[in-house]
This record gives structure tokens, C-alpha cells and sequence, in this order.
């Protein structure tokens, strides 16, 4: 059985569509998202309560990124 915030947690995960350790490619433009730029690569870092991913950037920081509305596909590994 899971408590109420195991289940807050685990439909962030599902809702994420991506897993701790994912690489993942940024394929929006670069003025919609201020610091990313277009084919910025990065991996899954973690995925908050809220199930936006915070992701570790090739370029040196960590951003956390709305599924929703930040266009970006999974990296094959």
C-alpha cells in the first residue's frame, strides 16, 4: 500500500515520462526557455512533487524543466 505521498510522487514520475538518469534533449528555440538553447543536452537529475524535471545541463547548470510545455525528447542511451 502507498501513502499519500508515495502516490503524489509516483504520478509525478508517470506524469515526467522520463526516469532519474535519462538523457534528455532540449528541441525548443532558444528564446521561449531563456538558458537553453536548441540540441542543449542533459541528464535526469531528479523529478520534483510537482513531476517537472530538474535536469543537469551539458553546459554547466541545472534547470528544472515543465514537461508540459518544454518541447524535448529522450536520448536513446
Amino acid at each position: 500500500m502507498v501513502d499519500a505521498q508515495g502516490a503524489r510522487l509516483l504520478a509525478a514520475r508517470i506524469r515526467a515520462g522520463v526516469r532519474v538518469g535519462a538523457q534528455i534533449e532540449f528541441t525548443g528555440a532558444a528564446s521561449s526557455h531563456g538558458q537553453l538553447r536548441p540540441g542543449d543536452r542533459g541528464v535526469v537529475h531528479d523529478i520534483a512533487d510537482t513531476g517537472d524535471i530538474v535536469v543537469d545541463w551539458e553546459r554547466g547548470f541545472l534547470l528544472e524543466i515543465d514537461p508540459d510545455t518544454t518541447p524535448f525528447q529522450q536520448i536513446a542511451a
